[in-house]
């Protein structure tokens, strides 16, 4: 067994061994990974932190370096940081080293930091404040917390408990949306404010929209998502 760790921003995984395959997932500075196998250019490999795999580019491996501990997570503004004679620009919710600043936050603190990112790109794939998809950013902003998500959303849908109504969901709580098949396709955080409901959710963009029973509401847009269950999480 070979391990490795991401020690750029962010390094894309691919479904496949190709530069013009899909990136399904990334890697970010810290997060460990097992080499699974290989071709002349290309490593597959399963991330340390949620079991997901991919290939990524075998011109951006590195050994790992240094111990992971899963409460020195990078949860501020991202800064360029002096790393082995780099300077890296640190992402949100890095993995990082003692050297470094870092911190777990409550849950009012994640949710003021990371509306600070709203407009920030939707990327598929994505899971930094560079871009996010939005599975990407909810198991990020459980990682600021602490608390270790799953990476896709149909895969979250399964943590936590279930929450029966709208009505009894609370603040960081997921709620999860299916397509005309039934299956999910979309994940958002709920904010809850006497007894109304907004999401904070990566959908082109990372923004705030309106939730009822129905779904998500995009005002003037329309719904764009269909409700189909919440799960509490913490």
């Amino acid at each position: 067994m070979i391990n490795g760790q991401c020690l750029l921003s962010f390094i894309p995984m691919r479904a496949e061994a190709s530069d013009r395959s899909e990136q399904v997932s990334q890697l970010i500075f810290g997060e460990t990974y097992e080499l699974l196998e290989e071709n002349e250019k290309w490593y597959f490999i399963e991330t340390s932190f949620d079991q997901y795999r991919g290939w990524i580019d075998k011109k951006q491996f590195s050994p790992q370096v240094f111990e992971v501990d899963t409460d020195r997570v990078y949860a501020y503004a991202s800064a360029l940081r002096q790393f082995e004679n780099k300077q890296i620009l640190m992402p949100l919710g890095a993995f990082v080293p003692l050297e470094f600043p870092y911190q777990i936050l409550s849950l009012n603190e994640a949710i003021t930091l990371f509306k600070s990112y709203v407009g920030v790109p939707y990327v598929w794939g994505g899971k930094t404040n560079f871009g996010y998809d939005c599975s990407g950013f909810t198991q990020s902003f459980f990682k600021t917390l602490g608390h270790s998500l799953k990476r896709d959303a149909y895969q979250q849908a399964t943590e936590g408990a279930d929450v029966m109504l709208l009505s009894e969901a609370q603040t960081g709580d997921l709620a999860f949306f299916d397509n005309a098949e039934g299956r999910i396709t979309h994940v958002g955080l709920i904010m809850e404010n006497n007894g109304s409901f907004e999401i904070l959710h990566a959908s082109g963009e990372l923004r705030i929209d309106l939730l009822d029973h129905q779904g998500i509401n995009k005002k003037s847009e329309g719904y764009s998502h269909n409700l189909r269950l919440i799960r509490r999480i913490l």
